[in-house]
């Protein structure tokens, strides 16, 4: 197959089936050139693809990704994804977390009821909560709007992003300097929040909510708008993968070529690529979906000494455990009232403020500590990723040190699961009576199943001094060489914008079909 493959000069190879490299890959076939992704793997989708890892092939989870909310309009639209199989629930509760004390709080998307909500817990600070959420609500606006989606294209630079902003000095702190702790402690006094709150500073972060920066994490990850509704998340009818599935169909249908295991072992920037079974692919342009040290270690010696040095310095050390469970029934949790609904929320499972940063603390010194944790029940929505009557749910916690100080993962693996476990235990009791079967991917994991090098789901921290203008471009130092994954501006999630921007760059580089050598 690869002979026949390597028989034609291709306009473009792109390496890596993941999201962004599907995206990028679809973008080009529509615009005329001849594109073949080769993925490594048996499946396509990277980080955001699906599995069916128990006994039971009812079950089916996504083991890294796990719900959408950046996924970028335009692609969901110049594609047509909806016609390719994409479906969303819309999360809602968006929030619940319960605490020591017996009661739990349940936050919406929408503003109106929430004020409401925090009224009723803590009425002095309804007001400040309600500051809080407009916050970041502005940001969005000023940075996602028409015609300054600042995702779209090149980075913005610092100067250009505080125009954007109104010279607004609370909004410029926010995404560049402030920690997390510090913007929630400013608005709320209820320690019962602030628990709740500071957990959206972390999301893949390596860093603790006290640690400068971590406010722009809350900020990122509220700049989508789903179906139409800001800062949404949801649910993808099917599991994360039917995004990459939709964007293979769309890729494929615009003639792009898609062969599964397919590992390439070198890149000759501008020339070819060469696979494990020794195969040369001649391509004009080449586009890695791969992180930026794998990328780097598919270069031998055609990368520059700063490209190089840049990727040696670039911080990509995952920090998340990733526990998926097929699950009997659902847990029953002891805070919820009668009218709640954590299942289709959320779930927040979270100490203090202070417990939290001593546990990323610990961390730093490389001993695990899943004191904070998010909870996702896909099945609560769409009941097709489980068996009839059974559920699925997936735990996100932190903090998982990629390099252990005492002992190796294989050793403390189930170990350090069963420490997250407890933790949720603290308001679902019953929680380990309820698992069938579990996958515990720490962060070694993660690299291994999906080619992340340093097990991060973002292919790199997403704190300020790694983004925007100082995020990777989709065009690299070396003539014909493109990136277009997480690494790439915008950032890390599933935007598939990254695949668009860099198929725009490639396209603005090369001219149309017609200019093609």
């Amino acid at each position: 197959m690869t002979g026949d493959l390597g028989a034609t000069t291709w306009d473009t190879v792109v390496i890596g089936a993941g999201h962004n490299g599907l995206t990028a890959a679809a973008y080009l076939a529509r615009a005329g050139r001849t594109v073949l992704v080769l993925e490594a793997r048996d499946r396509i989708g990277g980080a955001c693809t699906l599995e069916h890892p128990f006994e039971d092939p009812g079950f089916v989870v996504s083991p890294c990704a796990y719900l959408v909310g950046l996924l970028h309009h335009r692609v969901i639209d110049e594609l047509e994804l909806r016609r390719h199989g994409y479906r969303v629930h819309l999360v809602d509760p968006h929030l619940w977390c319960p605490f020591d004390d017996g009661t739990a709080l349940s936050l919406w998307d929408d503003s109106a009821r929430n004020h409401q909500v925090i009224a009723a817990m803590s009425p002095g600070d309804a007001d400040g909560y309600t500051r809080y959420e407009q916050l970041f609500g502005r940001i969005r606006r000023a940075l996602r709007s028409d015609p300054h989606d600042t995702w779209i294209g090149d980075a913005p630079d610092r100067p250009a992003l505080e125009e954007l902003l109104a010279h607004d000095p609370e909004l410029i702190e926010i995404m560049f300097e402030e920690s997390i702790a510090s913007v929630i402690e400013r608005h709320v006094n209820d320690e019962r929040l602030r628990t709740a709150l500071h957990g959206q500073g972390l999301i893949g972060t390596w860093a603790g909510p006290r640690d400068p920066g971590t406010a722009a994490i809350h900020a990122m990850h509220s700049m989508g708008t789903i179906e139409g509704r800001p800062g949404a998340w949801g649910y993808v009818q099917g599991g994360m993968g039917t995004v990459s599935l939709a964007l293979a169909k769309a890729a494929e249908e615009a003639g792009a070529v898609i062969t599964r295991n397919a590992r390439v072992t070198e890149i000759v920037p501008g020339e070819a690529v060469i696979l494990e079974d020794g195969s040369r692919i001649t391509a004009r342009t080449i586009v890695s979906n791969a992180d930026p040290r794998t990328t780097l270690g598919l270069l031998a010696d055609a990368a520059p000494t700063a490209f190089a040095r840049r990727v040696r310095d670039w911080r990509m050390e995952g920090p998340v455990l990733k526990i998926n469970c097929a699950l009997s029934r659902l847990p029953t949790f002891t805070a919820a009232a009668a009218d709640d609904a954590p299942h289709r929320a959320m779930v927040t499972i979270a100490r203090s403020l202070d417990e939290t940063q001593a546990a990323y603390e610990r961390s730093r010194a490389g001993e695990p500590a899943p004191r904070w944790a998010e909870l996702y029940f896909h099945s609560a929505y769409d009941p097709s990723v489980a068996p009839e009557g059974k559920h699925v749910m997936s735990v996100f916690a932190e903090y998982a040190p990629y390099t252990l100080a005492t002992g190796s993962w294989d050793q403390r693996r189930e170990a350090v699961a069963d420490e997250a476990f407890a933790e949720i235990a603290r308001f679902a009791p019953d929680i380990a009576a309820c698992v069938v079967a579990r996958q515990v991917l720490a962060p070694p994991d993660i690299e291994r199943a999906v080619g992340l090098a340093g097990g991060h789901i973002f292919q790199g921290e997403c704190l300020p001094d790694q983004m925007w203008d100082r995020r990777f471009s989709p065009r690299t130092p070396m003539a014909g060489l493109y990136m277009c994954g997480a690494s790439t501006h915008p950032g890390g999630s599933v935007m598939a914008i990254n695949g668009r921007n860099c198929a725009m760059a490639l396209l603005a580089d090369t001219g149309g079909p017609e200019e093609r050598s």
